[in-house]
């Protein structure tokens, strides 16, 4: 996979959007006369408002979540999860000098989908790591995902670092699961993955069985309700020579269990 499709993959609207809703406008249009005619500036105004809304509106033309298992798994999979349920989280939580941030979260078929993003926090002179890769690689390129080229000059981790007087600090996010209403959890399989960008993020997804479309006793919800969703956050600097700092006298290791509320908003018919 290029680097070009995984950005693609991350567009913030689709190209077509303002088409899409001129088509949904006119079939509104045509089914409930009389109704007032809509020209094509006052789609264009009714898109800039969908914009304006931000999370809600974006979840119920797009899911990042279904980008990128769709990245991974193919297109079937984005079109399956997109007919789960999705819901909009776009919450942020900071841990020290890194800041996580879920997009949106999708239940479909017993298992739960997520993804987000870990940026350094407003001022921070650090470098992130993602799991996985070591200082001395080439920074912001998805080495273990596809066959992607990679500059002879692209400075490595510890470079970087280096260049800017930074810290470099590895940082991770990782699903629980789900909260049961006695606080235990209702996960199982639990799969994830910490991705470096280009622009020094790093992209976090993950997936696991279980979740809100049962009710504790197996028995199958058809629709998923209002629930509880519980990460892992961790981060640690890193020496330029690759030392993890997670043992005293030197110990920067912050972890913690974030709790976020996923309320669903869009079912899949």
């Amino acid at each position: 996979m290029k680097r070009e499709d995984w950005r693609r993959a991350y567009e913030p609207l689709p190209e077509d959007l303002e088409r899409r809703v001129c088509l949904a406008l006119e079939r509104l249009r045509e089914e409930e006369k009389p109704m007032r005619k809509f020209t094509l500036r006052t789609a264009a105004l009714i898109l800039a408002l969908l914009l304006a809304l931000g999370g809600v509106a974006y979840a119920l033309l797009e899911s990042k979540t279904a980008d990128i298992f769709g990245w991974f798994y193919g297109e079937d999979k984005k079109q399956e999860l997109l007919t789960g349920d999705i819901a909009p989280v776009e919450q942020d939580y900071r841990l020290g000098d890194v800041v996580y941030t879920v997009d949106d979260v999708i239940y479909q078929d017993g298992t739960v989908y997520g993804t987000g993003s870990i940026k350094p926090a407003e001022g921070a002179n650090i470098v992130l790591l993602p799991e996985d890769y070591g200082v001395n690689e080439p920074a912001g390129y998805l080495l273990h995902y596809g066959d992607e080229t990679i500059p002879e000059d692209a400075p490595s981790y510890a470079e970087l670092a280096a260049e800017r007087g930074a810290k470099i600090v590895l940082a991770r996010c990782v699903a629980n699961g789900v909260l049961n209403e006695d606080g235990t959890l209702n996960a199982s399989d639990i799969g994830y993955a910490n991705l470096p960008q280009a622009d020094g993020s790093i992209r976090f997804t993950f997936e696991f069985a279980g979740g809100p479309g049962e009710d504790g006793q197996g028995t199958k919800i058809t629709q998923a309700r209002r629930y509880d969703l519980s990460l892992y956050l961790a981060n640690w600097e890193v020496t330029p020579d690759g030392d993890w700092l997670r043992e005293e006298p030197d110990n920067t290791w912050l972890k913690t269990d974030w709790t976020i509320t996923v309320t669903p908003v869009l079912k899949g018919e």
